[in-house]
Order: C-alpha cells, then sequence, then structure tokens
C-alpha cells in the first residue's frame, strides 16, 4: 500500500492510545503491523491567542486500531 493510500485511509479518525483520544493527524511508514502517527489529543490542550492548541505526539500505533477506528 502506498502513502498516500495509507494517508487517506487513516488520517482524521480519532483513535484511543495511552488512555486518551487522539486524532491522527499524519501518518508515515507501516512496520510490523504498526503505523507511526503524527496524533493531536482530542481533550488535553491550552488556550492561546489565537485559539485551542492540543497537545501533540508521535508514536507507533497498532494498524488493527487505526484500520477500527471511526
Amino acid at each position: 500500500m502506498s502513502t498516500t493510500e495509507i494517508r487517506k485511509q487513516f488520517m482524521d479518525k480519532i483513535v484511543v492510545h495511552m488512555g486518551d483520544a487522539w486524532r491522527v493527524v499524519g501518518v508515515g511508514a507501516q512496520r510490523d503491523g504498526n503505523t507511526f502517527c503524527h496524533l493531536a489529543s482530542t481533550t488535553r490542550g491550552r488556550q492561546q491567542k489565537n485559539g485551542w492548541c492540543p497537545i501533540q505526539i508521535n508514536d507507533w500505533v497498532d494498524t488493527a486500531v487505526l484500520r477500527a477506528a471511526r
């Protein structure tokens, strides 16, 4: 599967990872059943002058979890 197809399939999905809800902002490589993702929290962040700024992380997420996400 190409990177473009992976992006279309997983972008903007909401997943539960490490006990928190995260929106998939970016996806990268896939290896050993996992996908490298850039995630933005849907619940945690800080209010700034220009609006809400969510906490963001990069981490490997199980590809099966991404496929099952809404």
